[in-house]
């Protein structure tokens, strides 16, 4: 075996990095690193986002690997039917929800 040789930033992935304040909280992303394999983006991850705030546990998602929608399908995520009766808000908020959705239903029929 030969000495070791450095990758260059071509050769390396890019990895989001995640990471856990308490055991009860969510995963939150914090930003990223290069690296070539998953247990140096790790070690990356834990000296990078891991040293000055709270952490119990990391996460690393090489990018390529992230499958996303496409900015052009967000009518896929507004509901099929009106649900503004569900949205909090004070009685009388609801009340006149209330009333404007019947009144839309009575127009229909």
């Amino acid at each position: 075996m030969g000495p070791a040789r450095r990758l260059s930033a071509l050769e390396q992935d890019v990895w989001a990095v995640f990471r856990q304040a308490t055991k009860h909280d969510p995963h939150v992303y914090v930003g990223d690193v290069h690296a070539s394999d998953p247990e140096m983006a790790l070690l990356l991850a834990k000296e990078q986002y891991a040293r000055r705030d709270p952490c119990v546990n990391l996460w690393v998602v090489r990018y390529s690997q992230i499958f996303a929608t496409d900015y052009g399908d967000a009518d896929m995520f507004r509901p099929a039917t009106d649900r503004s009766f569900r949205f909090g808000g004070s009685h009388r908020d609801q009340q006149r929800v209330y009333r404007e959705a019947g009144r839309r239903r009575d127009d229909e029929e």
